[in-house]
């Protein structure tokens, strides 16, 4: 709103990144539907999330040729687990006798 020309964003971020954090705050709404509440494994989820997405970006400083295999391989899983991971947490919070109501 600042800048005239407005921000630049490298295109690796709009390719990556932003799909990236989307999935995550897709991922985010069923911790606020249910009470902020988060079950264990839908921890060890968002850990192993950010542990990947950690590693991509040490492999994108370091130019290592392993950096678009990986970056491919959390596409294809992260998008499928976070619909699924919010199909279950949708679906166990209407079920619950409060989540009904």
């Amino acid at each position: 709103a600042v800048a005239p020309d407005g921000v630049r964003v490298a295109p690796a971020a709009l390719a990556f990144d932003l799909p990236v954090m989307l999935a995550v705050a897709v991922l985010c709404l069923p911790v606020f539907l249910t009470g902020h509440l988060i079950a264990r494994w839908e921890g060890w989820l968002f850990l192993g999330y950010y542990v990947a997405y950690v590693a991509l970006l040490v492999l994108d400083a370091s130019g290592h040729a392993a950096r678009s295999g990986l970056a491919g391989a959390l596409l294809w899983v992260v998008i499928p687990l976070t619909l699924l991971t919010l199909a279950v947490s949708v679906t166990r919070h209407l079920r619950s006798p409060r989540g009904a109501g």
